[in-house]
C-alpha cells in the first residue's frame, strides 16, 4: 500500500502529469493531441504518460488507426480515489478511498444548467462542512496519540518495546504489528498488554 501511495503522489506532485490528467478525465486522448492542447512536446507528454501509467492513474485502451502513419496509443483515466493526507503534530497518515462509478448515467441532465450549479454549490458546501468536522477528529486524534506517545516514553526505555507500541498505536492491530516487524504475535501480545496496565 505506501508503494501505491509513492506512486499517485510522485505522478500528482508535477503539475503537467496533473493537466494531462485532467485533459483525459474529459476525453480519452493520445500523446500528439495532449501534445498540441497544453504546448509540450510529444516526447515530453510520452514520459509523463508512462508514469502516470505507472501510478495506476490511466491505462491504454487500445489503439487508433492514423491514416497519416503510425497508430495512436489512447489513453483514459482509471483508479479514481480521493486521497487524504493527515500531517499532523504527532502522526502522518495516508489513506486512499475508492471512488465507484458503476453507474454511468448523468443525473440531472434534463435539468437547467441553473439547477445543476446550485446543486453542485450545495454538495461542496456539503463536502466543506464534513471536512471541517473531519478537522476536528484529527486534532482530537492528534491529541490522544500525543498522551500514548508520552506515556510510551516514560514507561518504556527499550527502543525495541517503543517501536512495538508506537506501531501499535499506528496500526492498531497486534497481528499487523507482528507482521511489520517480524515478530511473533504472542510477543506483540505481551508488550501491548504491559502497556495496558500503564
Amino acid at each position: 500500500m505506501e508503494d501505491e501511495y509513492d506512486y499517485i503522489l510522485s505522478a500528482l506532485e508535477n503539475a503537467t502529469r496533473r493537466e494531462i490528467l485532467r485533459r483525459l478525465v474529459l476525453d480519452d486522448s493520445y500523446a500528439l493531441e495532449i501534445s498540441r492542447k497544453i504546448g509540450i512536446s510529444q516526447q515530453a507528454i510520452n514520459k509523463q504518460l508512462e508514469v502516470l501509467e505507472r501510478a495506476n492513474l490511466i491505462f491504454s485502451i487500445g489503439r487508433e488507426q492514423n491514416p497519416q502513419g503510425a497508430s495512436r496509443k489512447i489513453y483514459r483515466p482509471t483508479g479514481f480515489s480521493t486521497l487524504i493526507i493527515d500531517y499532523s503534530r504527532n502522526f502522518i497518515e495516508t489513506k486512499r478511498y475508492p471512488l465507484d462509478f458503476k453507474d454511468k448515467t448523468v443525473s440531472g441532465i434534463d435539468d437547467p444548467s441553473s439547477r445543476i450549479m446550485d446543486s453542485l454549490k450545495e454538495v461542496n458546501q456539503r463536502i466543506d462542512e464534513l471536512m471541517e468536522k473531519r478537522n476536528s477528529l484529527v486534532r482530537q486524534k492528534d491529541s490522544l496519540i500525543a498522551s500514548l506517545t508520552k506515556k510510551i516514553s516514560e514507561n518504556f526505555h527499550d527502543d525495541f518495546s517503543e517501536e512495538i507500541l508506537l506501531n501499535f498505536i499506528e496500526l492498531l492491530d497486534i497481528g499487523a504489528v507482528a507482521r511489520k516487524l517480524s515478530l511473533p504475535e504472542f510477543y506483540v501480545n505481551e508488550v501491548v498488554n504491559k502497556f495496558m496496565q500503564c
